[in-house]
């Protein structure tokens, strides 16, 4: 049975942080400007906590949205929706903000095109900021035509210089604007952006704004690969850590936006395939290229995780765990071998270790355990489905009686699906299409050769029914299959079942494909429930295209 193995992007790499662990609130648009506070559509203060995308690029558009060809080495797209579902799910983040390159906004389909990637940002609880690449080269016409495509999206927002502030407003915008400037302008509302520098103090960087108007950090990056920024940059990598955290615990004790480093190989992540952050651990030369970065220092922090301590997330890689569901823990495990349970049920104790949870009312139950690893490692385990919902706590206990202990959310829902490796890539599952003789074909939905998985194409054909049964965990508590929202290529299916499946924290979901999808090709899928959105998984959906 395939798992949601999570690679390296935990092992004892999180960090120290004070916050208790919760989801990084979704935007929920429209947003206007309450003296120092961003409001979003319900009355509450929104803070966006994210990362900058590469450009976006005409060249590039289907590339970098699409999924990677699947598990055989090629790395995911950089604006593809798995690459955004890393970002709100391993992140934790709500924003990404998008650079845009004014000297090809004027080329036929440009701006249909960017709009795919916004759509799908936003599907992914993703708050969208535009921005151009050089500012000098964003007139006040592009903003215009750029206002003329975005204005009416409720979660997409524009980061302008102050003289192309008037040229947004008269185009139609009324959502809050993010601006550079040192002074207040004739606008309330405005967010200040400022860019922290690593050789002033930082409270007096900001001192001149501080609690009077909305502030966000744009490009606190050490840019390791610049000999002459990385000069002003702690060389020794705990104190570029601490440095790193104080000014996030700066800008959360203030309340002020952020978006940090870029989501491209050698900044926040290590590559796109697997995309697991990176690590500022292991030393740097300053001036050349390589995969030290700061993703572990935000990742650690948007998740409240201790350093060298557990970091739990569910199937799907995010911060909630479902009741019932499967939960991933990474760090010190300390089994005394590497151990997997067989049998229909899960044992209680696994290589020589238990698992237990106290939940929000206090109860404390023992967990069915699937994996245990011996040292630092990985440990699968099954939330009680009893556990009351909120803030609980997990206790690895060992048989020697040493202890460690995280801090988990329950849910009554946190999807996510399976793959053979790494909560990404082809689903696990299989199709069935049932003809109108009452004949059926099943095919699976994906073959893998050791880490090697690619995606089977799925028949569609005129006449038949086809249906997808995908496997996973954190759908059996939904309230009802209309309440699952499940996406694929962008467009929503009716979803006909689902529930638990005959192994321990494992659901099913099966969803049904309209004849009008075939010959669409290798896509990607998603779903929401109760406002949590699952990891992006591919399917390949067969047949020839309908003749229209």
């Amino acid at each position: 049975m395939g798992r949601c193995l999570l690679s390296a992007f935990f092992l004892g790499s999180c960090l120290l942080a004070a916050a208790p662990q919760a989801i990084t609130p979704a935007p929920h648009g429209p947003f206007h400007i309450s003296r120092n506070h961003i409001m979003d559509s319900r009355g509450q203060t929104f803070l966006m906590r994210g990362t900058q995308l590469t450009g976006f690029r005409m060249d590039t558009a289907a590339h970098d949205i699409q999924p990677g060809g699947g598990r055989t080495g090629a790395d995911f797209g950089a604006h593809s929706a798995t690459s955004l579902s890393a970002i709100r799910l391993r992140f934790n983040m709500n924003t990404v903000r998008v650079p845009v390159n004014p000297l090809e906004s004027g080329a036929p389909g440009y701006f249909a095109q960017l709009a795919k990637l916004v759509k799908l940002a936003n599907q992914m609880d993703l708050l969208v900021v535009l921005a151009a690449t050089d500012p000098a080269d964003a007139t006040g016409d592009f903003w215009a035509r750029c206002a003329a495509e975005f204005k009416s999206y409720p979660n997409v927002l524009f980061d302008a210089p102050a003289e192309s502030v008037a040229a947004l407003r008269a185009a139609g915008v009324v959502q809050p604007i993010v601006v550079s400037s040192a002074a207040p302008l004739d606008d309330p509302n405005l967010i200040y952006e400022a860019v922290p520098r690593y050789d002033a103090d930082l409270a007096g960087q900001f001192a001149a704004q501080l609690d009077r108007v909305p502030l966000m950090a744009t490009g606190f990056d050490p840019e390791i690969e610049n000999a002459a920024a990385c000069a002003h940059f702690p060389h020794d990598p705990t104190a570029a850590t601490a440095l790193i955290q104080s000014y996030l615990h700066f800008f959360d004790t203030h309340g002020i936006s952020w978006s940090a480093s870029v989501y491209e190989p050698g900044k926040l992540i290590k590559d796109f395939s697997l995309q697991d952050a990176t690590s500022l651990e292991n030393g740097w030369t300053c001036g050349q290229r390589g995969l030290p970065g700061m993703g572990r220092v935000i990742e650690g922090h948007l998740r409240s995780a201790e350093e060298r301590g557990l970091s739990i997330v569910s199937a799907g890689g995010g911060v909630d765990v479902a009741r019932g569901g499967y939960a991933m823990a990474y760090g010190k495990v300390m089994a005394d071998r590497d151990s997997r349970a067989t049998g229909a049920r899960l044992p209680l104790t696994l290589g020589r270790l238990r698992v237990d949870v106290t939940d929000s009312a206090g109860v404390t139950r023992p967990a069915g355990i699937l994996w245990a690893s011996a040292g630092w490692g990985q440990l699968n385990f099954v939330v009680p489905q009893e556990s009351a919902l909120g803030p609980a706590r997990v206790t690895l206990v060992r048989e020697d009686g040493s202890r460690t202990e995280a801090g988990i959310v329950v849910a009554d829902t946190a999807p996510g699906f399976w793959t053979g490796l790494s909560c990404r890539g082809p689903a696990l599952g299989s199709a069935i299409q049932v003809f109108a003789d009452g004949r059926k074909s099943t095919t699976p939905l994906s073959t893998c050769q050791g880490a090697l998985c690619q995606t089977v194409p799925i028949p569609v054909a005129a006449g038949a029914t086809t249906r997808i049964r995908m496997t996973g965990s954190g759908f059996r508590n939904a309230v009802s299959a209309s309440k699952i929202e499940v996406t694929v290529g962008g467009i929503r299916v009716p979803v006909v079942e689902f529930g638990p499946g005959q192994d321990q924290g494992v659901d099913s979901v099966t969803i049904e494909i309209p004849s009008s999808l075939r010959g669409l090709g290798e896509v990607e899928l998603f779903c929401h429930i109760d406002g949590r959105v699952s990891n992006a998984v591919q399917v390949r959906i067969g047949g020839a295209k309908p003749t229209s």
